[in-house]
């Protein structure tokens, strides 16, 4: 394991490390909808959700995919749309995409008679699921020593251990996480989700509660928390510019479905500035908005326009017209949009 060379020459024992972590966490644990109870089909939807998400902002989604899709053989037999309408606004559509084709191969398991994956070869197997998550759903929901990496396991562990260096493959960061995981005076379940508990509320990006921290008598980097982990190279934005029509008949809107393999793909969105001509349309106003997207940051304008019913029929061919309250999947600005008027 590769230290850094400032920090001086000691060693941190796993075992120390796991018995504090369980311990803060069965003291400390934040009451969640998903830890209500081990289901893996629980448990592995809400690891796809969590993924670069906030705890705070998922919980209403998961919630709602409970209530329409309350065992795998739903969200299976479900249509892409309408995960979609259900998934809007939570970003990062591909999980999505991949959290459907996950349910469709489990249901086809249990069709068979194989049940659900019940290891990580298993689990990693299932379209969508990576190390991180096979780890996850085999230690928390049926508490096998299989270890984690995400975001918060690398800035916990990278610290306490005064890891300088990452490959591309944090290698240094999964041994120390595999021997700690495997520490049998501890629950698995209880020492990975307190290694991401940890670094979600006390081993924080900037300004960590170091005083707060179990492990902070073991910590070999709490004096330089911000060597650890190393700096990410600086993020490089794209600018984007798009211009929409949001065209209104009554009370309904018009929108397409985005066939592009972008980040929108299968989601219904305002048609682009000139996609098809328009008749009879009258220009209500203008509006515009900023919002970022992974690496793009968007500039948005919409152009709202009233259409007669001459207009209205004209232009279905290329799309579809939806109530408001009853939207397809849709991406963040249009429901936001949508949501204000």
């Amino acid at each position: 394991m590769m230290k850094d060379k400032s920090v001086k020459k000691q060693s941190v024992n796993p075992v120390l490390v796991a018995k504090k972590l369980s311990d803060w966490f069965l003291k400390n644990a934040r009451v969640l909808p998903w830890r209500e109870n081990s289901d893996p089909y629980r448990v592995w939807l809400s690891e796809v959700m969590l993924q670069q998400t906030q705890v705070t902002a998922v919980i209403p989604y998961f919630n709602q995919f409970l209530k329409k899709f309350p065992a795998v053989h739903h969200l299976a037999k479900a249509s892409i749309d309408e995960v979609y309408s259900l998934w809007a606004g939570l970003g990062y559509y591909s999980r999505a995409r991949n959290l459907h084709r996950g349910a469709q191969a489990i249901h086809a398991r249990l069709e068979s008679g194989a049940g659900f994956p019940t290891n990580r070869e298993e689990w990693l197997a299932i379209p969508g699921v990576g190390e991180y998550t096979a780890g996850a759903v085999c230690s928390i929901a049926m508490n096998q020593r299989e270890s984690i990496v995400d975001g918060n396991v690398v800035r916990v562990l990278s610290r306490v251990f005064a890891i300088g260096k990452l490959d591309s493959k944090k290698s240094e960061i999964w041994e120390a996480a595999r021997k700690i995981v495997e520490v049998k005076a501890v629950e698995p379940r209880a020492v990975n989700q307190a290694l991401m508990e940890l670094g979600a509320l006390v081993c924080k990006p900037k300004n960590p509660k170091c005083e707060e921290c179990p492990l902070n008598k073991l910590c070999l980097g709490k004096n330089h928390p911000d060597r650890y982990p190393p700096p990410k190279p600086k993020k490089l934005w794209k600018q984007v510019k798009e211009e929409r029509w949001v065209l209104l008949h009554g009370k309904k809107v018009f929108l397409m479905q985005n066939q592009e393999a972008r980040w929108r793909k299968g989601l219904w969105d305002f048609p682009v500035s000139n996609a098809f001509p328009l008749l009879k349309a009258k220009l209500l106003k203008e509006e515009n908005s900023k919002y970022v997207v992974t690496n793009h940051k968007v500039e948005r304008k919409h152009l709202v326009f009233q259409l007669s019913a001459e207009a209205a029929k004209k232009i279905s061919k290329h799309g579809e017209w939806f109530s408001p309250s009853e939207l397809p999947g849709v991406p963040a600005p249009v429901k936001k949009f949508l949501k204000n008027k």
